[in-house]
């Protein structure tokens, strides 16, 4: 397998790694690192300066991208390696993703439009599947340790019984964003729920114009007041028949009234209509109130994320 390595050119390589990643939940699913959904969410929520040409780097095998791999400053990224990538050529683009990461770290400096300059890390980073051992074995090889603790849950909810209904208050009603008007509310609830929040409209109408969005698949619970009170975005991958609930969340002002649950479960009725296999979503394992959300919605933790990191010379 001759495997050739080049940076990112636009939004037709964006459709490119997406399909590696469709594939490899064709051949191992659910035990995949990410779905089409998460590279969309990543390039949403960064600064809308990013010149993604230099961010991501692929690496193709006959004209198909069989891994790609992007730099999150200051020192950590993300990664995917198709499933069925044979061991040889799996462990020479790792090396080549590392030495690329290592020269980024190195080189970078903080645009205008993206903040202060960050502190200079002192380890390179990644999120690794537990269940992923040839990929630890590679990383441990140049030089990467594990965390001690998980960093996220893996949590996968099986669609081939009907999820239970949704139960909300008197008042709420769950429903989708209706169109491009509504789009500052939804962004309003985004930042409540998560503040202090990257999001702003300019980015959420970025998202919305992704091949990926779409205003039937972003649910929103409505409060009695017409404000919104708590949203799932639902991610669906039609070839690979899997979805994804990412970002979840509540506004303050509503919570401990079960509307994450509801609005979970109104996903999960969606992805079943839409012919989904299972549901994707990640929670953090120090975060005991999203762990018993997503457990009490039907989800089940099948593995976790876990940091591996390698010290980088000092500059």
């Amino acid at each position: 397998m001759h495997i050739t390595a080049r940076p990112y050119a636009g939004l037709a390589d964006l459709h490119a790694l997406q399909r590696t990643i469709t594939a490899s939940w064709l051949l191992a699913r659910p035990f995949v690192n990410m779905t089409v959904g998460d590279v969309t969410w990543w390039m949403t929520v960064s600064p809308l300066e990013v010149d993604w040409t230099t961010r991501i780097r692929l690496w193709e095998a006959d004209g198909d991208v069989v891994a790609w791999g992007g730099f999150q400053p200051p020192g950590e990224f993300l990664f995917h390696l198709r499933a069925d990538l044979p061991a040889a050529p799996r462990h020479a683009v790792v090396a080549e993703l590392v030495e690329w990461l290592t020269k980024k770290v190195a080189s970078h400096t903080t645009p205008p439009g993206e903040g202060a300059p960050a502190e200079a890390p002192s380890h390179l980073t990644t999120d690794v599947l537990d269940t992923d051992h040839g990929l630890q074995e590679e990383l441990r090889s140049l030089g990467f340790t594990p965390a001690d603790e998980p960093s996220y849950s893996h949590f996968i909810a099986p669609l081939d019984e009907s999820p239970a209904a949704p139960v909300l208050p008197p008042g709420y009603t769950i429903r989708h964003v209706r169109g491009e008007d509504e789009i500052p509310a939804r962004v309003s609830v985004h930042r409540a729920a998560f503040a202090p929040s990257r999001m702003t409209v300019e980015k959420y109408q970025r998202f919305v114009a992704t091949n990926l969005y779409a205003f039937e698949r972003d649910l929103v619970v409505e409060a009695p007041d017409g404000s919104f009170a708590a949203f799932t975005m639902v991610f669906w991958d039609p070839v690979a028949r899997i979805g994804e609930f990412e970002p979840v969340g509540t506004h303050p002002d509503h919570r401990q009234k079960g509307l994450a649950k509801a609005v979970n479960l109104a996903g999960l009725h969606l992805l079943r209509r839409l012919g989904a296999l299972e549901a994707l979503v990640f929670s953090r394992p120090t975060n005991a109130a999203s762990e018993a959300l997503y457990t009490s919605a039907g989800f089940r933790r099948v593995t976790v994320h876990r940091a591996w990191t390698r010290p980088l010379q000092a500059r």
